[in-house]
């Protein structure tokens, strides 16, 4: 299962600037957030695609459309409800995304 869109859709979500420029790596940093992902013992890889693929489901709810096809600004509003859930693994989810999307751009943009 391919979840790459949905992990760029975050990446971009959390890390791209409100003008909507993109001053960092985002396909570097949503590859290596995939292969993260793949890496993980085969309980929490298989959590972490089932959440992935309901949250880009959710936007369809929410917004009409996927959350990967959402405007950057959209995905923003996404993100937010999903970290405000009372639902533990959404938060945890988006707080995963948050904090190791923030390490591997800052760790990229290092090593320019």
């Amino acid at each position: 299962m391919r979840v790459d869109f949905i992990v760029q859709g975050l990446v971009e979500g959390l890390l791209v600037s409100s003008g909507g420029e993109a001053v960092i790596p985002v396909e570097q940093t949503t590859s290596i957030l995939v292969r993260k992902v793949d890496h993980m013992p085969r309980f929490m890889r298989f959590g972490m695609y089932v959440l992935l693929v309901l949250f880009d489901l959710y936007g369809v709810l929410r917004n009409g459309r996927r959350f990967r096809s959402q405007s950057v600004e959209q995905k923003r509003k996404r993100i937010e409800e999903w970290s405000r859930s009372p639902l533990g693994p959404c938060r945890d989810m988006v707080e995963f995304f948050r904090k190791m999307g923030t390490f591997v751009c800052w760790s990229l943009l290092e090593e320019e």
